[in-house]
């Protein structure tokens, strides 16, 4: 029914032409699109000439983009790709400023609401009410509305995204072609009776009846349909009170400001930071100020493009803050004097810029991409190419008139517009033509260090000698039992505190858990103030470094005169800032606010009321309040309710005391406290280290601990159900770090016996109690302490040798201890009494000898050998579709690849051999040895034509590396020996190998967008028509 439609739709377009103010008609109505001579890849045009290069990768392999917001997802199509639909393509006669010809190409209409299927369907949304057409250089040419668009299609005129032209009296005819390098130059297979330059695509319609006030008379390349939506929300945040850009997550998310360039450190808003920027009438930023939106010109290894972006003069703003200028450094302390960026993750970013270099705009340049450029390195650049210089390093917050999203998750996030990596990024223009400055853009920004990285925040590392002075004050923590019996009594200096996100050699991922930095509100007389402090999590704190042994009680701040009571488990739940929509807070112990250590009072030395400002224009604040009294420590607890600000305050503690109702499980009291210093081993080839744990190690563990109750099934086939408290034997595994070729795991016992489990016995999270299933997932545990299953959980004893043990009893059958294993049954019929093991002493992990480096190589590993990436041949009207586990991809020993790459500065990577992959899965099928496209997939809908940049000659003999050697295209599920996760808190990632982002990621060499992570999918489209069949290689099957 649709291709009748569509015929119908054409012939109406003959007539339509013919009485539309064109003076030609001519009747199309037979055209046999297959094997049309305007198509590129039918190597087109009417010529005696067969070496014309029309059909050819730098052509046939170039892109259409079609994105924006008015889109559910962006989709580049290649020339190939759409040239090879007959569908939707429309030959007419049309008028421009250079005369009447011949054109013929997809009608825009059917691109856009009839090409919705597959995975490169394009699919609008209900907000998309015009288009915006833009050339190679993403200069926009001319826009319609979605309502001219299918006007046009009605009236039989299509708006054409044209692929080739012809002379009216159709005896010439040629596809487009690049222009050449200058002006005077031409491309190959240029016809001068054509002036079929200026393509490969380019945009045609009756500029006289439709977009007549856009100016367009002269047809134009096109490379980008950009679909929008009727108003744009603006480029701020702030300017969407209420809406989903207007929120705290974004609004009130914290930027921090400091180095040795500064002085000092600062902390703001993004809503701060935007209230920076001002307008005037017509919504233009008022120049003179930090301000600056314009269009930078930007590419990565892959592709050029163009964003408008607006933000923050970055230079200007330092000076605002406190840095000198450029001049006043001198030469030598300027280019010295390095600002660098932190991410959000705590990853310093690889990007840097001098304070000259960011005093200097002129350095960085809007370039446009050269048509004579291949994209192979080997272009030289002229002076041409660079349109304007002038771009200032920009903390840009929206681009294209949309304000950014932190992940693509969040709410609104718009994926045919790509506007997360914020609510903050870095953006700067090319320093030259081959700069990849879109790949380099710092996104997910946290923190500018301007100069050397003073942790001015800080007691223990500030330069302020008032300040450093209060690092050696002490905080007493004391723990009591319920019952009044003391079980613990330090103290420790606020440096220590403050050493335990800052200290030396502290890792990113404890200083991540550790750290808390926020906006807290705490009252000040009868209204509450909002001020950012940072701190330790209180949790934190009591739970990893004081060790509470249990999370029942109270807790008790004080400042030597006035105290805070609160239980724990109102202490552990997070909170508000109802005044600011803020939420998700937990308890802090805090050091610092608003940047600076926190002082006794307003009285002392080290007092910081404000820091001055050096404004730019009238509107900027000219000063940073500071205000930091209170210290050096305070306790800051927020709001317990959303609607209503109770948050609690302490400032200048100095002690803490717990009443603990302690962990009856526990090795805390005689005769059970001569158990707690004893000590289990681990040890073995499977483990980066050795480690010893006592038993008061594991009770300590309270975040970690568990009591669970398992079936214990006999020899005999008798079932018991008992109830055990302990750490997980894995999680202690990842703590002391496990190698990828961990093997079994062999336990000790204190009688000299040993017993072997496999790995992913121990590993399992999804135990099951056979005697009660719905009592949730088990796992093996090294138990400390038993219970009775029909008692409250809270009730237990800890585990003692034997019972002739002191503290045996026999009620709660607590022997085999201190420390036991306990291993939930695989199955119900298992008999896992022989897996539960009493009286440890000693965990042995061996290793596996390594052959490759796939995910069999360990248990820690096997959960990712079923996962499927799916495999797809596609032509016009049939798919063939086959999911192959990662397992089966690393049987595969004929295609493995181990190999070097550069990109991302990855390391060697093993995979396999997409194509060899394809022509093993797919050789018999015809058109697989010229496929249209070969699109990789990644998991959150990112996708990529690798076939568009590599041609075919890349996937055949590899990607040309820097040095002039051919890389494979791989699908890669290891990395540096490691095979690769889907996390950095997998346990089997490692920060050496980088083996994250998987398991499954397609490698290639030197174009970072077209290195797929999280890959899933691959699609390959072929010509033809008619049932795909394939007969899988029995390796496969």
């Amino acid at each position: 029914m649709r291709k009748r439609l569509l015929a119908f739709a054409l012939a109406v377009c003959m007539f339509a032409l013919g009485g539309c103010g064109q003076t030609i008609q001519i009747d199309f109505s037979g055209v046999d699109y297959q094997s049309s001579p305007y198509k590129h890849i039918n190597n087109g045009g009417v010529t005696d000439d067969e070496t014309l290069p029309y059909n050819v990768d730098a052509i046939t392999g170039a892109t259409l983009t079609v994105e924006g917001p008015g889109l559910v997802t962006s989709t580049p199509l290649s020339i190939r790709e759409l040239e090879n639909r007959n569908d939707g393509l429309v030959r007419g006669v049309y008028k421009d400023s250079r005369g009447t010809f011949i054109y013929e190409g997809m009608d825009l209409y059917y691109l856009l609401s009839q090409m919705t299927d597959g995975d490169n369907g394009i699919q609008t949304t209900e907000k998309a009410y015009r288009v915006q057409f833009k050339d190679s250089n993403r200069k926009t040419i001319s826009e319609l509305t979605l309502e001219e668009i299918k006007a046009a299609h009605d009236a039989g005129e299509p708006i054409l995204l044209a692929y080739g032209i012809g002379s009216t009296d159709q005896e010439t005819v040629a596809p487009f072609v690049f222009n050449g390098k200058t002006e005077k130059d031409h491309s190959l297979g240029y016809v001068d009776k054509l002036k079929n330059d200026d393509g490969c695509l380019r945009l045609v319609y009756d500029t006289k009846k439709y977009g007549r006030q856009n100016g367009y008379k002269t047809f134009s390349n096109v490379a980008y349909v950009y679909v929008a939506e009727e108003t744009e929300p603006g480029f701020k945040h702030t300017a969407q009170d209420g809406g989903v850009y207007g929120s705290a997550d974004y609004s009130q998310y914290l930027i921090a400001f400091r180095g040795s360039a500064l002085g000092h450190e600062i902390n703001l808003t993004v809503e701060q930071l935007e209230d920076l920027v001002q307008y005037d009438n017509k919504g233009n930023v008022i120049e003179g100020g930090m301000a600056y939106r314009d269009s930078y010109s930007l590419a990565n290894n892959a592709y050029w493009y163009v964003n408008e972006y607006e933000g923050l003069d970055l230079y200007k703003f330092l000076l605002y803050l406190g840095m000198e200028d450029a001049e006043t450094m001198g030469r030598a302390k300027s280019r010295t004097t390095l600002i660098s960026f932190v991410a959000a993750d705590g990853k310093v970013s690889s990007e840097t810029f001098s304070a000259e270099a960011l005093s200097y705009p002129e350095a960085f340049g809007f370039y446009n991409k050269n048509a004579a450029d291949p994209g192979d390195g080997s272009y030289v650049p002229t002076s041409e190419d660079l349109v304007k210089a002038g771009y200032p390093v920009l903390l840009a917050y929206g681009v294209n008139r949309y304000p950014y999203t932190v992940n693509k998750g969040d709410e609104g996030y718009l994926s045919g517009l790509a506007n997360s990596g914020g609510p903050i990024r870095v953006v700067f223009g090319k320093t030259q033509y081959n700069h990849p400055n879109g790949s380099n853009q710092v996104q997910y920004l946290s923190e500018v260090v301007a100069g050397e990285d003073v942790k001015y925040n800080t007691h223990q590392y500030t330069d302020n000698a008032h300040q450093k002075a209060l690092s050696d004050s002490q905080l007493r923590v004391v723990v009591n039992s319920a019952d009044g019996k003391r079980l613990s009594d330090s103290t420790l200096t606020v440096g220590q505190v403050e050493d335990i996100i800052y200290g030396e050699g502290v890792e990113n991922n404890v200083k991540k858990a550790a750290r808390v930095k926020g906006i807290y509100e705490v009252k000040d007389g009868d209204e509450y103030q909002s001020d950012v402090y940072e701190g330790i999590g209180l949790e934190y704190f009591l739970m990893n470094v004081v060790k509470l042994q249990g999370t029942v009680g109270t807790v008790t701040f004080s400042d030597g005169t006035k105290e805070m009571e609160v239980n724990l488990s109102d202490l552990f739940q997070e909170g508000y800032n109802a005044s600011k929509g803020i939420d998700g807070q937990p308890a802090l112990l805090a050091f610092a606010k608003n940047g600076a250590p926190l002082v006794k009072s307003a009285q002392d030395q080290g007092y910081v009321k404000e820091i001055t400002l050096s404004p730019l224009s009238d509107s900027d604040p000219k000063t940073y309040p500071v205000n930091n009294s209170g210290g050096p420590l305070s306790v800051v607890i927020p709001s317990t309710t959303s609607a209503e600000s109770d948050a609690q305050f302490l400032g200048n503690v100095t002690s803490i005391t717990v009443n603990l109702e302690p962990d009856r499980y526990a090795h805390i009291e005689a005769p059970y406290s001569e158990s707690a210093a004893q000590k289990i081993e681990f040890y073995g080839d499977g483990l980066e280290k050795k480690a010893t744990y006592t038993v008061a190690d594991l009770e300590n563990r309270q975040t970690q601990a568990k009591t669970m109750d398992f079936s214990i099934r006999s020899e005999d086939g008798s079932v018991i159900e008992e109830r055990y408290r302990g750490v997980g034997l894995y999680d202690l595994f990842t703590e002391i770090g496990i190698k990828s070729n961990a093997g079994d795991v062999i336990i000790h016992t204190a009688d000299g016996g040993s017993h072997t489990l496999s790995l992913g016995q121990i590993k399992s999270k999804n135990g099951v109690n056979y005697v009660n299933p719905e009592k949730g997932s088990l796992y093996a545990i090294l138990a400390y302490g038993t219970g009775k299953v029909a008692e409250d959980s809270k009730l237990g004893m800890p585990l003692v040798a034997g019972a002739s043990s002191a503290g045996y009893a026999a009620d709660y059958h607590n022997g085999e201890g201190p420390v036991k294993l306990v291993v939930p049954a695989r199955t119900e019929e298992e008999a896992n009494v022989a897996a539960c093991l009493g009286s440890v002493v000693g965990v042995e992990v061996t290793a596996n000898e390594i052959e490759t480096w796939g995910h069999a190589m360990s248990d820690v590993y096997s959960e990712f050998l079923d996962y499927e990436m799916t495999f797809t041949i596609r032509n016009d009207d049939h798919e063939w579709t086959h999911n192959f586990t990662v397992a089966q991809l690393e049987s595969l020993t004929d295609l493995i690849v181990r190999e070097e790459y550069a990109v991302l500065e990855i390391g060697t990577c093993e995979g396999i051999d997409i194509w060899k992959f394809i022509k093993l899965v797919a050789g018999n099928v015809p058109g697989i040895e010229d496929p249209i496209s070969i699109t990789a997939y990644a998991s959150d809908g990112y996708k990529n034509d690798l076939l568009s940049l590599f041609y075919k000659e890349g996937f055949e003999l590899g990607v040309l590396d820097a040095n002039g050697d051919r890389k494979p295209l791989i699908i890669a599920y290891a990395l540096n020996g490691y095979p690769i996760v889907d996390s950095e808190n997998h346990e089997g990632y490692t920060g050496i190998a980088g083996n994250t982002a998987g398991p499954l990621r397609v490698i290639a060499e030197t174009v970072q967008g077209a290195s797929v992570k999280y890959f899933q999918k691959l699609v390959v489209t072929i010509p033809g028509s008619g049932p795909i069949d394939v007969q899988l290689p029995s390796q496969l099957q």
